[in-house]
């Protein structure tokens, strides 16, 4: 029943939105985490390194980022590892004894699993956003129950699908069926602009915002084993990859991924 005496010209209070979601995504994450190496002390960091020195000897991609935290360089520093340093200082502040804590165990984290998820809520993919939620949930228990070829191949796949999603939904790509075509013909050489690979789609991607080019998961070379063996991993060619540490880093990536897309402006 409605009050006849009720102003409905009164001003309405909104809640604010939870800056948690707001803040610590994108830009603002890295600062945070930037901010956090410079301050750190030698026991986490310490810690930190040698965890990634043990996970290099799984995937020798890790030696990079140890690499970097270990050696000072006037190079920027790798957008993963900021990104991973962010959920250190969170594992630092939640967990009751870091002197048992695994790096590994960080993805079976609460405070992991609902900063990815509601980092991927932020975003707006589309038709797929809910499917594609249900996906990154499944491979979440496909790493708990130790399954990392399912958890791998799934990972690579869904980091891919949301940049295809990203593009579709700003305009630069346009799906035809089964086929994505780029509206601006952006990429050269494309027979009927038909983007038919990743790579294609970062090119396009760059050009929305060049810090796309800085997404380690994204990058167009073969400068690390993430990226060089991702197309014989997910076409049946090599199936010594499919492990722990492999799982972990696309994880870390995924979660860059979608933190750096969630903040961009329409």
């Amino acid at each position: 029943m409605i009050d006849d005496d009720f102003d409905f010209d009164q001003p309405v209070t909104r809640i604010p939105q939870n800056p948690q979601a707001t803040k610590l995504l994108g830009n603002r994450l890295l600062q945070q985490a930037e901010q956090y190496l410079a301050s750190m002390g030698s026991r986490p960091h310490a810690q930190l390194l040698e965890s990634l020195r043990q996970l290099e000897l799984e995937d020798p991609y890790f030696a990079i980022m140890a690499d970097q935290l270990e050696y000072e360089s006037d190079e920027p520093m790798a957008n993963d590892l900021l990104n991973l340093l962010y959920f250190w200082q969170i594992a630092h502040e939640k967990e009751a004894d870091m002197t048992k804590f695994q790096l590994p165990d960080l993805i079976q984290t609460d405070y992991f699993q609902t900063t990815l998820l509601d980092a991927y809520d932020t975003m707006d993919l589309g038709a797929f956003q809910a499917q594609r939620r249900s996906v990154i949930e499944e491979t979440l228990k496909l790493y708990q129950q130790q399954c990392y070829a399912g958890c791998i191949t799934v990972l690579y796949g869904q980091i891919e699908g949301i940049l295809t999603d990203a593009l579709i939904e700003r305009g630069y790509l346009q799906q035809n069926q089964t086929k994505f075509v780029d509206v601006y013909k952006i990429v050269p050489g494309l027979k009927g602009h038909e983007v038919k690979s990743l790579w294609h789609k970062v090119k396009i991607a760059s050009e929305i915002n060049p810090y796309f080019l800085s997404l380690e998961a994204l990058k167009m070379d073969a400068s690390s084993t993430v990226t060089a063996s991702r197309h014989n991993m997910v076409h049946g060619a090599d199936v010594t990859h499919f492990t722990q540490a492999r799982s972990f880093i696309l994880f870390i990536w995924l979660f860059a991924v979608i933190s750096f897309i969630s903040t961009l402006k329409r």
